[in-house]
């Protein structure tokens, strides 16, 4: 097993993917390189007399049988995680290293998007989200304790396909006039048929165990366009692990997903009718594809009155998701506000209609 650390060849300092260059850049005397040439200097390595890359062997210790130990080769302490590790930090000299055998074969991903959004926009982004919460306790912001903010790449399978569909809607439509003193409704009753075809590019699904999907699907979507063919060296200054659900098992959820698409797209076509109910469908899918995909997410705990709260952002787009304490007192009051306000309208209403 071998362990790869980019290395800058002016001071020799860690070389990490800057999001906001789309670079491999130092922090500590400025250099920025491209990622295709970080790669063909990490090759050529061997040959050169010139540059300072090191791709070092990392001894690995089983411990349970899931748990691995490997060797930073900047400092050599050791550094324990599971066997979906791929890339990391070292928590001793802040190192960033890929675990090159996790992407070997047919582990290696076909794509990469790499990280648009830096550390910086996300914590700025969990505070605006915060202030978009009228209910949050007065004092959540002076008082959490941000815990911890990880940028990682999460493992995704994408499924391509196209879909044949076959539907049998029971629908029916509602009108109402007025007749003399007689309000009147009539309602009539319709048998729709639908047959079509649809085309599904990317359709997402995680990969990992170690994330709930409330978190994975709801900072969707990714923009596939910003997808590069893989590299190790994007994952350099980030998380990132190899997929523990296998394709095979994330096909169920790419199929419900893929049916709940076309299924609204079928219904959007009898959008027209006062209610749609589904007799009958049938949906085959055909010329499918499966890619697998590293895509970027921080992932942030905080800390408040005890307990841990969890947020995560999309890497790519910003989208900011996440759960909130709620002041209860807050609550009461907004309630009792509406209540009130409800009241008044309803009296002046009332005293408009002379009741």
């Amino acid at each position: 097993m071998s362990i790869t650390a980019f290395k800058c060849p002016c001071c020799g300092a860690e070389l990490t993917f800057s999001s906001e260059a789309q670079k491999m850049s130092c922090e500590y005397c400025g250099t920025e390189l491209e990622v295709d040439a970080v790669s063909e200097l990490s090759r050529n390595e061997q040959s050169s007399d010139d540059m300072n890359w090191s791709t070092v062997s990392a001894s690995t210790v089983d411990i349970d049988g899931d748990i691995c130990t490997y060797t930073c080769n900047s400092c050599g302490a050791e550094i324990t995680g599971d066997r979906s590790l791929g890339a990391t930090t070292c928590p001793y000299c802040d190192s960033p290293f890929v675990v090159n055998d996790k992407f070997d074969g047919m582990q290696k991903p076909d794509y990469v998007i790499p990280f648009k959004v830096d550390k910086d926009k996300a914590v700025e982004k969990f505070k605006e989200f915060c202030r978009k919460r009228p209910l949050l306790p007065g004092n959540f912001m002076s008082s959490h304790r941000i815990e911890s903010i990880h940028g990682m790449y999460v493992p995704y399978w994408l499924f391509d396909c196209g879909a044949k569909a076959h539907y049998r809607f029971r629908a029916h439509r509602v009108t109402c006039w007025t007749e003399g003193d007689y309000d009147v409704t009539r309602t009539d009753h319709y048998m729709l048929v639908r047959d079509g075809s649809m085309d599904f590019d990317h359709v997402p699904v995680d990969g990992t165990t170690k994330l709930p999907k409330e978190i994975t699907e709801a900072i969707e979507p990714f923009d596939p366009s910003g997808a590069a063919s893989f590299n190790p060296a994007y994952l350099s200054g980030y998380l990132a692990d190899k997929y523990d659900i296998s394709a095979e098992e994330s096909r169920p959820r790419a199929d419900e997903r893929i049916k709940q698409s076309v299924e609204f797209a079928f219904r959007e076509t009898a959008s027209m009718y006062t209610g749609v109910i589904v007799e009958n469908s049938n949906i085959s899918l055909e010329n499918g594809k499966i890619h697998y995909a590293l895509l970027p997410m921080w992932l942030m705990t905080a800390k408040y009155n005890g307990k841990l709260y969890t947020f995560a952002m999309n890497g790519q787009t910003g989208r900011f998701v996440g759960e909130l304490p709620v002041s209860w007192a807050k609550f009461w009051a907004l309630l009792v506000g509406i209540s009130a306000a409800a009241a008044v309208i309803l009296s002046i209403l009332l005293g408009y209609l002379g009741v």
